[in-house]
């Protein structure tokens, strides 16, 4: 009888300490980071001023989640290619979101962008303060975001709704806007979304459907040129099965920083801006090497890093997506 309770002593004990395993595992998936040495060191290094060289600063990033094939067709993605059977990469991409908001009495110096307040009349000058990966906007906030990669490529950027019923709006490739448009991209510099040069460089939350939660949009970084895109007038997607065989390979941590370093919006920042509108205003002669002209630059290593990275796994030669989703309350 002793015998027979001493087993299941034993079972009972075995069960909880692999419970208790498994828990802690887990703790370790949740509470593990990464520091910005890896992303930061692809960067250009800073130039010794005045006989000293800069302080480059290491950030931890703290694990948010993973994200795999966020998108969920309504039917299974068709497999229009079968990518190589190479080696697996990581490639790391650098995101930062800014809410716009009126500065305190306190707050002097900061760089501040132009805001049109809603009377249609009123321009003010605001500053952009960083929020998390998943703040949560509302109707009438002023948001803009930056994309940087750690590696040299092409970007391709493409925005959708999102529906409070788990549906989602058509795909539309917002970057490029046309095939001549350079998309280069390479460490440092910054792809800032709208652009910094545009008259009013942020996005008005604005929805127009009640069941509206947001945007999702799919980051796509290539080693070459895309060629599988077509899209309509307005810019949607028309091969939905080319995107969804693309989507369903994304495999990303996600690791935010929660330090108060660089909160707001500077001008280093503004320095390594390079979007749509200031590619569209470089000079005729600017070649790939600088595809915004002379007066963009890379950051270097000890300027603000990105608020957010997006760790992707990837074989070598295929391209690598993530996604950014931008959360809105509903009413």
């Amino acid at each position: 009888m002793k015998i027979k309770y001493l087993a299941k002593f034993i079972i009972i004990s075995g069960i909880v300490s692999v419970a208790a395993i498994t828990v802690a595992a887990q703790g370790d998936e949740q509470t593990r980071s990464i520091t910005s040495d890896d992303f930061a060191k692809n960067r250009p290094a800073a130039t010794k001023s005045n006989g000293k060289t800069p302080v480059q600063h290491r950030r931890t990033y703290n694990f948010v989640r993973v994200d795999k094939n966020v998108v969920r067709p309504k039917s299974a993605p068709v497999k229009t290619t079968v990518p190589p059977k190479t080696a697996i990469k990581v490639t790391d991409i650098g995101l930062t979101m800014w809410r716009l908001r009126p500065t305190m009495d306190s707050e002097k110096g900061f760089l501040l962008l132009p805001v049109l307040l809603d009377d249609k009349k009123t321009k003010q000058m605001w500053l952009a303060e960083r929020v998390d990966t998943d703040a949560v906007f509302k109707a009438g906030d002023r948001v803009r975001f930056a994309v940087e990669s750690s590696g040299k490529g092409y970007l391709y950027i493409i925005d959708r709704e999102t529906l409070s019923n788990g549906a989602f709006g058509q795909p539309i490739l917002i970057f490029p806007a046309k095939e001549s448009d350079d998309n280069t991209v390479r460490p440092g510099m910054l792809f800032d979304f709208p652009d910094r040069n545009d008259e009013w460089p942020y996005l008005k939350i604005q929805p127009k459907k009640a069941n509206y939660t947001g945007e999702l949009m799919t980051i796509i970084v290539s080693s070459k040129p895309l060629t599988g895109i077509t899209t309509d007038g307005k810019g949607h997607i028309r091969n939905g099965a080319w995107l969804a065989d693309l989507e369903s390979e994304a495999n990303v941590e996600i690791f935010s920083r929660k330090d108060m370093a660089d909160k707001i919006y500077s001008k280093p920042e503004s320095e390594g801006s390079c979007g749509i509108k200031t590619r569209e205003l470089r000079p005729e002669t600017t070649t790939s090497d600088t595809p915004c002209g002379i007066q963009t630059r890379e950051l270097t290593r000890d300027e603000p890093l990105p608020q957010s990275i997006y760790r992707v796994k990837g074989h070598i030669g295929q391209p690598v997506v993530a996604f950014v989703k931008l959360n809105v309350k509903s009413k």
